[in-house]
């Protein structure tokens, strides 16, 4: 697991932070740390804090989880908690089964929507110029569509299926607009399976709601799972969440 190391401003640390830092990473020599959280993407990001203000912040970096740090009792905890988390390997082949669900929630800001364009290129005036929303009925600027869709696929990439599954097409509608300030739940289902020699594939269905329940996007994905990577579970079918 790489994991990232990011410290707060050090206004008034309390305890030292570099020796709970150092402690880790002998202790866990199996995982990757690292410093440079600006141009990496982790596994896991920690938010090191030296007093309980805790001004760390995720604005900017790209992880899967994040969790801060404020005191050598919470470095402690973690520890264990690290301890005793089931250790993949290579050769660890993912389970899966008709009705596996993820799902996964994030809330939208002006930031997400200006970083999207500035990477897409894509300024379109109904994301980028609130005046032009707002006379053309949306009322302010609306997130990319393709960027909540995004959800996911963040999710099949990560979750379910995960690690080393291949998009072969996927069918999105865009059933309502998303604003900055939105929170949208992400879902993912596992419909179907046809295997093939070397592969499966996996149908999927998939929603991003919003906190009132309005549908914002809908459809169907498909995507391919190495027979390495994967192993179809037949006889197992239910509706088990893989938050």
């Amino acid at each position: 697991m790489k994991i990232g190391i990011k410290y707060c401003g050090g206004c008034n640390p309390r305890y030292d932070r570099s020796h709970e830092v150092d402690k880790l990473k002998k202790r866990f020599p199996q995982h990757t740390f690292t410093y440079d959280v600006e141009n990496t993407v982790c596994d896991l990001c920690l938010l090191v804090c030296g007093c309980m203000t805790a001004c760390a912040e995720e604005t900017g970096l790209a992880a899967r989880k994040f969790k801060k740090l404020c005191t050598p009792q919470q470095f402690a905890a973690f520890a264990k908690e690290l301890k005793d988390a089931p250790q993949e390997t290579p050769d660890t082949k993912k389970s899966i089964y008709l009705g596996a669900v993820a799902t996964m929630e994030k809330t939208f800001t002006e930031e997400d929507i200006q970083q999207f364009a500035k990477l897409t290129g894509d300024y379109g005036k109904l994301h980028t110029d609130a005046a032009f929303a707002a006379k053309y009925g949306f009322g302010r600027p609306v997130v990319h569509g393709i960027l909540t869709g995004s959800l996911l696929s963040s999710i099949m990439g990560t979750t379910l299926p995960g690690a080393g599954t291949i998009l072969m097409d996927e069918q999105l509608t865009f059933t309502a607009p998303v604003y900055a300030g939105d929170t949208i739940t992400a879902s993912i289902k596992l419909v179907h399976v046809e295997e093939k020699k070397r592969w499966y594939i996996g149908k999927f269905t998939g929603t991003c709601k919003k906190s009132d329940g309005t549908v914002a996007v809908e459809g169907t994905i498909h995507q391919l799972m190495m027979k390495t990577l994967f192993t179809y579970c037949r006889n197992i079918q239910n509706n088990q969440s893989l938050e």
